[in-house]
């Protein structure tokens, strides 16, 4: 039996690296930056989470500090699923509109049934 477990609101990794790894240490913004070889200003809009977490910084961040740059990226991707999931509706509601067919209440369901040729 398989269990699927799905997080509705997972945090930004930005706040998550603000609080578990700068903090701690008493890093600043710049001093953090300068360590990371990054620009004060990218570093801020992640950790404000202005910005996205990109493989680099991800890279970049367990090279300095030993976070695995896989659980940081993973954290992410279910924050992205979270803000599109929360589109959802909207989502299917203007692809319905577009394509001329009724939105399916069902989530499972695509708007545009897939067509494969096998030759």
């Amino acid at each position: 039996m398989s269990i699927t477990y799905r997080l509705e609101n997972p945090g930004h990794p930005g706040g998550f690296v603000r609080r578990n790894i700068l903090e701690p240490r008493n890093l600043t913004v710049m001093a953090a930056a300068s360590l990371l070889n990054v620009t004060r200003q990218s570093l801020s809009d992640f950790l404000t989470e202005k910005t996205a977490l990109t493989a680099e910084l991800a890279l970049r961040l367990e090279k300095v500090f030993g976070c695995r740059m896989e659980t940081l990226m993973d954290m992410q991707t279910r924050f992205d699923i979270a803000e599109a999931r929360k589109r959802e509706s909207n989502i299917q509601r203007e692809l319905a509109a577009r394509t001329g067919v009724q939105a399916s209440a069902r989530r499972s369901q695509p708007i545009v049934k897939r067509v494969y040729a096998f030759g």
